[in-house]
């Protein structure tokens, strides 16, 4: 089978990004004189701003701002400090002592201390709908023997736990918020900016400088405006000067065509695992259907003819960048002979249908889906494709109206994060478990040093890629661009432009 590479799709108007073209005019919610930085994503956002809850893959773009936390990390995924400035895990992995950053407060003015990490912490083990609790799961109990000091102990699991304190279950709400029925929507936490009222949820996400934050030299502009639009939109809104910054997550062209229009594109190194998440319930909890289709998937022709070799094929769950991942594991070779055959085994010999969601945000996670349904179909593989909104992705995986959800995971370079994520409960509809990838996973846990940890990890890679838990096809080599002159602006994992030290000049305002 031969795909061709997907052509130019037409520009859109500017007026779709919703903003106004008129460069050097403030942005909306801007007044003369302040600084204002805006940026593209293909997300949504602004429905729910808690990070225990929240369980969108791309909920740390519009969390960033406002939290905070507890630990920070490096691009190959080294722990850094965050509201703690050092930390001592126990040689037996049986506690963790954080030591909490002085002079901290929330929004709301009430002061960051142990007690509400505390709070903070056995929240996320137990909030109804908590997307955190799994990464919690290893702390029994937590101390606060005095303002600064807090004390996690452990049931063994010590060793993934620091990773997990620098995504969303690190980031530290103030515990007075959530008495408020808007606590989703105005949350309250120690970050350089706070969520404007002049937000749009889904559209326009605004941000104001905190002028209490504790470190001054973080905010550098006054506003933020985080807008959603569709990919196609973003190369003709850096370049028309109505954004400051976009990833580029669309056409693997995008940057190419900003680089000839002079404008800086850069790469954005961060985890992008593009993948298929199974429904176990149905005809996917046949493993040797799971089988099948990975083996249906031509990676190698995928990351050619779609993203121009910007990409690795791979089928492990940690992405090539983490120091966790196995370079001298690859993936299944294609071969769809095997493939129909190993269905026919699992009693399916004239092939299966599988009604496949993705995110009609996007333009090239569609585009591959349409070449990977094409590529399939020789396996007896038939996909059905619905693009759908993002907030009815998830459920469609879960109630089984899509027996798969194709869209990438962003979790990061600590392997911790992203195998977290993917064996979470609203990403593994009805719960589903293999015996071997589980006595993995606990292994990772109870390994502490960087090289038990690394082989600890690549043996929950080699298990979760054994049981074809989900399929993995490739990791894109993501780029980012700015407008002239706008500096501190980068890309982290998870998939988020970071905009802490980020400065605009007066000529580059929209």
């Amino acid at each position: 089978m031969r795909i061709l590479p997907p052509g130019r799709a037409v520009l859109a108007l500017l007026a779709a990004l919703g903003v106004a073209a008129g460069c050097g005019a403030p942005g909306p919610g801007t007044e003369p004189g302040e600084s204002s930085l805006t940026i593209l994503v293909p997300a949504d956002g602004g429905q729910n701003y808690d990070p225990q809850t929240n369980a969108s893959p791309s909920s740390t773009q519009f969390l960033m701002p406002v939290f905070d936390t507890l630990l920070g990390s490096t691009p190959d995924g080294a722990t850094t400090p965050g509201l703690a400035t050092a930390w001592v895990l126990s040689p037996d992995g049986t506690s963790l002592t954080l030591t909490l950053r002085g002079g901290v407060r929330f929004h709301d003015g009430s002061p960051f201390d142990s007690g509400a990490v505390k709070r903070n912490l056995e929240r996320g083990k137990t909030a109804q709908k908590s997307v955190v609790a799994g990464q919690l799961a290893s702390v029994t109990a937590i101390d606060a023997p005095n303002p600064s000091t807090v004390v996690l102990h452990l049931n063994g699991g010590g060793g993934a736990l620091l990773g997990f304190l620098a995504g969303p279950a690190g980031m530290m709400a103030s515990p007075a918020s959530w008495a408020r029925s808007n606590a989703a929507t105005v949350p309250i936490g120690t970050g350089p900016w706070q969520v404007s009222p002049d937000s749009i949820p889904g559209n326009d996400m605004v941000y104001t400088r905190f002028a209490g934050y504790w470190d001054p030299t973080v905010a550098r502009v006054d506003t933020i405006h985080i807008r959603v639009g569709a990919e196609s939109t973003f190369v003709p809104g850096l370049s028309g000067g109505v954004a400051h910054a976009v990833l580029l997550t669309g056409s693997p062209t995008d940057g190419t065509t900003l680089s000839t229009n002079g404008l800086p594109v850069r790469t954005a190194s961060t985890t992008y695992l593009h993948m298929f998440y199974l429904n176990k319930t149905g005809v996917f909890a046949d493993p040797r259907v799971r089988r099948a289709l990975s083996l249906a998937v031509d990676r190698q022709l995928i990351c050619d003819a779609l993203l121009y070799g910007r990409c690795v094929p791979t089928a492990q769950p940690v992405p090539p960048r983490s120091w966790a991942y196995d370079t001298a594991s690859a993936p299944p070779a294609p071969d769809a002979a095997a493939a129909r055959a190993l269905l026919a085994e699992a009693g399916h010999p004239g092939g299966i249908d599988v009604p496949v969601v993705v995110s009609s945000a996007g333009t090239q996670l569609l585009t591959e889906l349409t070449a990977l349904q094409q590529m399939v179909a020789d396996a007896g593989i038939r996909i059905s494709i619905n693009a759908r909104p993002v907030a009815q992705l998830l459920p469609a995986l879960d109630d089984g109206t899509a027996q798969a959800y194709y869209t990438v995971n962003s979790g990061g370079a600590d392997p911790a994060i992203p195998l977290a994520q993917m064996t979470a409960p609203a990403y593994n509809p009805g719960g589903y478990r293999d015996p071997a990838f589980d006595a993995a996973l606990r292994a990772t846990g109870a390994a502490l040093t960087p090289a038990d940890r690394r082989t600890a990890y690549r043996r929950a890679s080699a298990a979760y890629q054994a049981t074809d838990f989900n399929v993995i096809v490739l990791n894109q080599d993501l780029q980012y661009a700015t407008a002239r002159g706008v500096t501190g602006i980068g890309a982290r994992d998870p998939l988020t432009l970071d905009v802490r030290g980020a400065a605009v000049p007066a000529e580059a305002v929209p």
